[in-house]
């Protein structure tokens, strides 16, 4: 997807350790950015290289940017048995227009 959007606001840089498969550590790099395209309100969020490298990116929120990216949808079960979605989706580039 892409998408002409304005930056509403961006999340700090964040690292999160985990254990790989074969049991090495291995971080999780992301930032979050809530941009708004026309009337919708869109929460996006950077991971891994992308975020790394614009870890101290200053975003103008009275530019217009284009954001890339993907949908990306999970089901799971909740604790009562019910069915559950979340759509999250992932930027893969944020440049200005």
């Amino acid at each position: 997807m892409e998408a002409l959007v304005t930056i509403i606001a961006v999340g700090a840089y964040a690292e999160r350790q985990y254990q790989r498969q074969d049991g090495t550590p291995e971080y999780f790099k992301s930032r979050g950015v809530t941009m708004k395209r026309g009337g919708d309100v869109i929460y996006g969020e950077m991971t891994g290289e992308l975020a790394s490298k614009n870890r101290e990116t200053v975003y103008d929120t009275n530019r217009l940017y284009v954001a890339k990216g993907f949908w990306k949808h999970r089901t799971w079960q909740d604790k009562n048995g019910e069915e559950r979605h979340e759509n999250a989706f992932y930027i893969t580039d944020l440049q200005t227009l």
